[in-house]
């Protein structure tokens, strides 16, 4: 049946209604959304987040100051690699070359100066030896040690203007080199590879 004309007017009437509410809802949630500006709530939510960033930010700042002061009053270390010892060898002089027929000594004297901070009762050392000529810069690696200085309980090896001197040998086969059994043929490097601080 064909609804009467009033029945029709009636409807025509609540649509826009219906319509103008949708529009609306639509527009708000457009506005907190999409404009960038957000309802109260959404600020007061905004603003609550960052005060709670910026107050963990802080804290990690506070964590990192107190480790550094942690890390200033960190007992003494039961080694220390050859970066941070503070050994410097300062001189190496070949003393005597010795060819025993099959094998072949070099002898050599180290100079070690001690500019870290800390006092050490053990040092190891290697030491290599190279085959050379008088006045020649060529050289030939012959030969590697390692060495163990130690020091007493009165006499541990501190900072200051006292170097500490100790001789090292290193044994290789003859046959490795021509160079004569002289001094003046061998050179010798070394290197601090770990130090036992006291």
């Amino acid at each position: 049946m064909t609804p009467s004309l009033r029945r029709r007017r009636l409807l025509a009437a609540a649509v826009p209604g219906l319509l103008a509410g949708c529009l609306v809802e639509s527009s708000g949630e457009a506005g907190s959304s999409g404009d960038g500006t957000g309802s109260d709530a959404d600020r007061e939510s905004l603003s609550e987040g960052e005060e709670s960033g910026a107050e963990q930010t802080d804290g990690e700042e506070s964590d990192g100051a107190d480790d550094d002061d942690e890390a200033d009053g960190a007992e003494t270390p039961e080694e220390v690699g050859p970066d941070g010892s503070g050994l410097v060898v300062t001189n190496v002089d070949v003393l005597d070359v010795t060819d025993g027929g099959y094998e072949t000594t070099v002898e050599a004297r180290l100079t070690v100066e001690n500019a870290g901070r800390f006092t050490y009762g053990t040092v190891y050392f290697r030491v290599d030896a190279y085959a050379t000529r008088p006045n020649s810069i060529e050289r030939e690696a012959v030969g590697y040690a390692y060495h163990r200085a130690e020091y007493s309980a009165d006499d541990r090896f501190d900072g200051g203007d006292d170097p500490r001197r100790f001789t090292v040998e290193i044994d290789f086969r003859s046959r490795d080199t021509r160079a004569r059994p002289d001094p003046d043929w061998y050179e010798v490097d070394a290197a601090v590879r770990r130090a036992e601080p006291v």
